[in-house]
């Protein structure tokens, strides 16, 4: 392929990943009903970022459960917003400066649609070099449509950011051999590492790359290999980064212990119900990360890839493999298994996706003519793939465009249900139920929330917080209706708790048929065969909620 041909081809799949990653970007945020982001962890985020002035020194967040270096985009995108007029940064929390709030979340999205899209361009670059042309430009397109890096370059979340700086560390890492052996490649990837770990903790892994490439290609001896001065200048140059990315080591050390510990702890105990006896974690990311995540044709693709390298084990495959593997045994081995969570890979399993195929194109373009002829088969197959996962995005970009579920819901309760009625709730309300009060859903302390509630006046809450699923509870209050989200009982049924399911034969004893409001990824009309459930984070948007409605007499 020409270079002009490839340039051409570039700039299309950049426009193609834009597309879709902007479709549906202002999903969920602030508006009359509600302050927040109905993202959760966009509000720990962005909280976070306005904790921060880099402008006045002002370097701690007070919020070390993920590294600094997104928090610090964000900031800068807020004051550099702020610079232009588009927000104010004086406006205080009330519902004339929803248009701020809006901005401020907005401003931190696109940091991280914009690294989005140059991740795109470097899976392209790490196919190129590690491989070949064609397999880069096939990567980058698998990229440019891979339905949950698309879904989470919308975001204002850590896992786009740093798997960024992780293509950004294998483009130097494969540097590294190729432009004999500089220093200067040894720095940046390790630099680049360190900074992908003060983005998201864990992925301070893709420093084995460039470790894997200078001992994979060095011509001297094993021993000479290892105390080779240039390969301690990755572990150096990584500190530097991470130290500079998440400064909060130094600055705010009992801070920074007391938030890191707590990850630690979460992921060795798991996210209250949501993972609970789902079994092996390697086999879940598959079955409900990968899958949902790519769409199966697109998945089996890049199986195929992964173990064709595990068979060819060329020093490419080596590279790339040393993080894949080791960061697929820790997220798998971890009891809080978030599908977000494999999108670090995705750079990797794009470009060993990608070139299993080109190579098995080329393999059969060599052999006899009706074998040849079976080649046009293949890249038949491929254009399906790509069209079916391109489907998967454009249904989810859909999703995110139109009005999320629980602003639909108040909406109809407002004009359905007159004021002064009481509405229950089996749990304390939070950013997955119909906003009532328009702070409530970015306060993560339940009595804060709790006391929200208690100060609506239009409608009498029905909240107990000692008592949630309480039927005993439910028949002594008999609210005039209750409401229930997806987040609240959808773990309680697959469990199959007793107490939800008391709770439930009681409001079918008490309450009429719910009401629903329901959404999900649809094209043309019709939801989208091979995709299975939607998991917990990718299910931000638009969660079905229930209200019921308690029948006469």
């Amino acid at each position: 392929m020409s270079k002009k041909l490839t340039v051409l081809a570039v700039i299309a799949i950049i426009i193609l990943a834009a597309c879709l990653r902007l479709w549906g970007s202002r999903w969920g945020l602030p508006d009359s009903m509600h302050y927040y982001s109905y993202h959760p962890d966009e509000n720990m985020v962005l909280g976070a970022a306005r904790a921060v002035n880099l402008f006045d020194g002002q370097f701690d967040p007070g919020f070390y459960n993920y590294g600094s270096l997104y928090i610090y985009m964000v900031s800068f995108g807020i004051v550099l917003s702020a610079m232009f007029g588009i927000i104010n940064l004086d406006a205080t929390i009330t519902a004339a400066v929803v248009r701020e709030l809006s901005g401020m979340y907005l401003a931190g999205r696109m940091i991280a649609l914009f690294l989005g899209l140059s991740t795109v361009y470097l899976v392209y670059l790490i196919g190129k070099r590690a491989y070949g042309n064609k397999i880069g430009l096939l990567a980058a397109l698998m990229m440019a449509i891979a339905p949950i890096h698309v879904m989470h370059s919308k975001f204002i979340a850590v896992d786009v950011p740093a798997t960024f700086f992780i293509a950004l560390t294998l483009v130097f890492a494969f540097r590294i051999p190729q432009e004999n052996h500089r220093l200067r490649d040894y720095a940046l990837a390790g630099l680049f590492s360190g900074l992908a770990a003060a983005t998201k903790y864990n992925a301070c892994l893709i420093m084995l790359t460039p470790i894997v490439a200078h001992l994979a290609t060095s011509r001297s001896k094993v021993v000479s290999r290892i105390l080779n001065p240039r390969l301690f200048t990755i572990p150096v140059c990584a500190v530097v980064g991470f130290l500079l990315g998440t400064p909060g080591v130094m600055i705010n050390y009992p801070k920074f212990t007391h938030d890191f510990m707590y990850e630690v702890q979460h992921v060795r105990t798991g996210h209250g119900l949501v993972f609970v006896n789902t079994g092996s974690g390697w086999v879940y990311h598959i079955v409900h990360s990968l899958l949902p995540g790519l769409g199966l044709p697109l998945l089996l693709l890049v199986a195929c890839g992964v173990l064709y390298a595990l068979k060819k084990r060329t020093v490419g495959d080596l590279v790339l493999l040393s993080f894949l593997v080791i960061y697929y045994l820790m997220i798998g081995a971890a009891q809080v298994r978030f599908a977000r969570y494999i999108i670090p890979m995705l750079p990797i399993l794009m470009v060993l996706g990608a070139r299993g195929v080109i190579e098995f194109i080329s393999y059969l373009r060599s052999g006899s003519r009706l074998v040849g002829s079976a080649r046009f088969v293949v890249v038949g197959l491929l254009v399906l793939i790509c069209t079916y996962s391109l489907g998967v995005s454009v249904a989810l970009d859909k999703l995110y465009a139109r009005e999320d579920t629980r602003n639909r819901a108040v909406a109809w309760m407002r004009g359905n249900i007159p004021q002064g009625e009481s509405i229950g709730f089996a749990t304390i309300p939070w950013f997955y139920t119909p906003p009532f009060e328009p702070t409530i859903g970015a306060l993560a302390v339940a009595s804060e929330r709790l006391d929200r509630a208690a100060s609506v006046t239009d409608y009498t809450l029905v909240v107990s917080p000692d008592k949630e699923w309480d039927r005993d509870e439910l028949v002594k209050e008999l609210p005039d209706h209750l409401i229930l989200s997806q987040f609240e009982y959808e773990d309680l049924q697959r469990l199959k708790d007793p107490n939800a399911a008391k709770y439930f034969e009681t409001l079918d004893r008490y309450y009429g048929s719910p009401r629903r409001f329901e959404d999900g990824p649809r094209l043309f009309g019709r939801s989208i065969p091979l995709l299975g459930k939607l998991p917990h984070d990718m299910s931000y948007a638009s969660p079905t909620i229930l209200i019921y409605t308690r029948k006469a007499g």
